[in-house]
């Protein structure tokens, strides 16, 4: 299987995805699924001479925090700062781009995230009010 990395920035337009490893193909899309799905077809396009076998390539979608919390606007910083146990301030200063974040902060958010969509995932929602 190969793996390719896609690094996602967000502008007005959407999400954009470029791929170090062929700095020529770049993909576009207005959610993560649509940027990986035409990352796929970006590279079949690019290597439309060549006999790979696209059915087993998984693609990789990266963001530095700053590109994170652009995207995914909705997620308050100072709960989640506080519910992984980093300073606000600097959680802040990590998604404005001011700082960076290092190996170990950035676990620890990951972290944080996946627990929190753990816990989405197994929500499960009523279509009516609770009587109490």
């Amino acid at each position: 299987m190969k793996k390719v990395q896609v690094i996602i920035e967000k502008n007005d337009d959407g999400l954009w995805g470029r791929i170090p490893e062929y700095p020529s193909v770049f993909t576009y899309g207005k959610t993560m699924s649509e940027v990986e799905s035409n990352a796929i077809i970006a590279l079949q396009l690019y290597f439309e001479e060549l006999p790979l076998e696209w059915n087993d390539i998984e693609i990789e979608l990266l963001m530095d925090l700053e590109q994170f919390f652009k995207i995914n606007d909705y997620i308050n910083v100072t709960k989640l700062a506080r519910r992984v146990g980093i300073n606000t301030s600097l959680l802040r200063q990590y998604a404005r781009g001011i700082k960076y974040p290092g190996v170990r902060q950035v676990a620890k958010i990951e972290a944080g995230l996946r627990d929190i969509g753990e816990e989405l995932v197994k929500t499960q929602l009523l279509g009516r009010p609770v009587r109490i």
